[in-house]
């Protein structure tokens, strides 16, 4: 095993070179799937695009709605924004792609600065969507609406290289992409532009009584070490519906965050939930106010929900920080406006755009059933042996925590997702073909779920030994990475080791190079439900995928000095042979 990169001869170099580029090949994502995408109709709602990372005030179109034609559209929007501060980052570039194609652009955010991006279908059979990825290889900003202008708006808190991914969902053509900066604390809400209702709700102004229980709440937390960064978030609410405020957090820092009901509240919660949905923390008791604390063990976007569950009015949010350092105000931590949850017909168009993006195409057709708190239903499908093939499940905003469970002909469980989400999915790689069964449990909360299959169009075995799941898996990520703009780094000869029991770990130890951005990838076989990665120079933990809940998994760090760097690779849940590999990009 070459784990390190001790200078490998020109001939070691071209034959890395060549069979990483085999594997490669076989993941790429970019070309078009055969298969349609099933979108829902706009008179059942829609996707509004996700406010994220940072706070800041949200600003319409004052007014203004597109007409004319794309380029007058685009004319137009240069309008609005440069009204607003905002400046374009380069000139709109004129693309085109075919059904299900894919195309990334790079955003390399500054500190504290705000960004518009928007995509101008010039045909009207076309349905495009935007997912923006952050520098940690997480969704941070979508929009899957089915409508051929999709536009996202984000504050980074910190420099990175963000990935605006257009993809093609139905209908082909041409398009304008545009992206543009602004400044500090302005977040553009493009919905009235488009002659579309925005997802804003009322602000509220804090009473003397909710000020005074804030007041109270600061001082408890002080005695703990925490300090409240920015002010209260005040919405007026009549309905049950939750409300998403993006937060950006850094690995290793603990928070707390609280919702404070107004003098008709009569029960608030609080929810906080990872990238992937994952909840992590909640306060659901039936009181007016909710808190809840999290030491955030990986640096990113997560999502902060709050909700009137009893009453209505007013309700505020607050967050804190522990430490004086880190509560200066100078990194932003939640964004002051919020939007709406995502409903069950947008967060299934979002995975399904993540799964046709990692190479996979649609199988069969979606179901959507129902399920009352701990019923469980089971679904037959045929699969064809010497394939692979991923089922995915989600619940909508009332389902907070849906397990899936695939099992054989035998009734043998083959893979199964029980992760603390409402969006679980699970692969398989059958060795004959044969019907099994997907079993849909609804742990926590009710209400309605989509089910959907995929197939893997491609071979499943690969160089370096790698077949079945752990090639696909490897697969997937090699085509998420490839749209960031990583590639199989020539100088790392990708390895494998066997976690023998839960809870067993591995150590490698690689030489990295400053000026190189890296991406440390490990994907289990069968038997492995979840990985963790850490990536640790000397004591010091630089990047971590704890949380991730699922087999396949990367973390990512941008080198500023040569030296010998550690990264862990540990069995969570499951147990068997796992395959890492080392991708990079430059960091210009």
């Amino acid at each position: 095993m070459n784990s390190g990169r001790p200078g490998p001869s020109n001939g070691d170099v071209r034959m890395n070179r060549t069979l990483l580029s085999l594997l490669a090949l076989g993941a790429l994502a970019l070309a078009a799937c055969s298969s349609p995408r099933r979108r829902w109709q706009p008179d059942q709602g829609g996707g509004q695009a996700t406010v994220t990372t940072g706070g800041g005030q949200t600003v319409t179109a004052a007014g203004v709605v597109a007409s004319g034609s794309p380029r007058e559209q685009l004319e137009q929007l240069d309008g609005v924004l440069r009204q607003q501060g905002f400046t374009a980052t380069g000139p709109a570039v004129h693309g085109n792609l075919p059904t299900n194609g894919l195309i990334a652009y790079a955003v390399d955010a500054t500190p504290n600065s705000c960004y518009t991006l928007a995509v101008l279908g010039e045909t009207s059979g076309q349905n495009i969507d935007m997912i923006v990825i952050d520098p940690y290889g997480r969704p941070t900003a979508h929009n899957v609406r089915p409508d051929n202008h999709p536009w996202a708006s984000f504050c980074a808190s910190q420099a990175g290289r963000f990935i605006a991914r257009v993809q093609m969902a139905s209908g082909a053509g041409s398009y304008y992409y545009a992206a543009y900066q602004g400044p500090a604390n302005r977040q553009m809400d493009l919905a009235s532009f488009y002659g579309e209702a925005s997802s804003a709700v009322q602000t509220a102004q804090m009473d003397a009584q909710t000020q005074q229980r804030l007041g109270a709440l600061d001082g408890q937390m002080q005695q703990r070490g925490f300090n409240r960064v920015g002010q209260p978030a005040g919405l007026a609410l009549d309905n049950t519906e939750p409300r998403d405020f993006q937060l950006s957090l850094q690995q290793g820092t603990c928070y707390a965050f609280a919702s404070l009901g107004g003098p008709s509240a009569v029960d608030t919660d609080i929810f906080l939930n990872d990238h992937s949905g994952q909840r992590l923390e909640s306060d659901t008791a039936r009181s007016q106010d909710a808190v809840i604390q999290y030491c955030a063990p990986a640096t990113g976007a997560y999502v902060l929900q709050v909700r009137m569950s009893e009453g209505s009015g007013s309700l505020f949010t607050v967050g804190y920080v522990q430490g004086a350092a880190q509560a200066s105000g100078n990194e932003p931590v939640m964004a002051s406006t919020s939007t709406a949850s995502a409903g069950l017909q947008e967060n299934f168009a979002l995975l399904d755009a993540d799964m046709r993006a990692r190479g996979y195409e649609g199988y069969g057709q979606q179901t959507t059933g129902q399920l009352a708190a701990n019923a469980t239903r089971d679904f037959q499908i045929q699969l064809e042996g010497g394939r692979c093939y991923a089922i995915l499940a989600v619940g909508d905003q009332s389902v907070t925590n849906l397990d899936l469970h695939l099992l054989d002909a035998r009734g043998r469980e083959v893979d199964r997702d029980v992760a603390g989400d409402a969006r679980p999915t699970v692969r398989v790689c059958p060795t004959a073909s044969g019907n099994f069964t997907m079993r849909v449990q609804m742990m926590a909360g009710q209400g309605n779920y989509v089910y959907a299959p995929y197939r893997w169009p491609r071979g499943t075995q690969g160089p370096f030994g790698m077949s079945g799941l752990s090639f696909v898996r490897m697969s997937e990520l090699t085509a998420l990475l490839q749209v960031e703009g990583y590639e199989p780094d020539p100088g790392f000869t990708p390895g494998h080791g066997n976690l023998r029991t839960q809870g067993a770990s591995s150590r490698h130890e690689v030489e990295l190079t400053a000026g190189q951005c890296y991406a440390v990838v490990a994907v289990g076989g069968e038997g492995v439900n979840d990985l963790d990665v850490t990536l640790q120079e000397g004591s010091t933990q630089l990047a971590s995928d704890y949380g991730s809940s699922n087999a396949m998994t990367s973390v990512r760090h941008c080198v500023q000095r040569d030296g010998r760097y550690t990264f862990r690779v540990t069995a969570s849940a499951g147990n068997g042979e796992y395959h890492y590999q080392i991708f990079s990009r430059s960091n210009d």
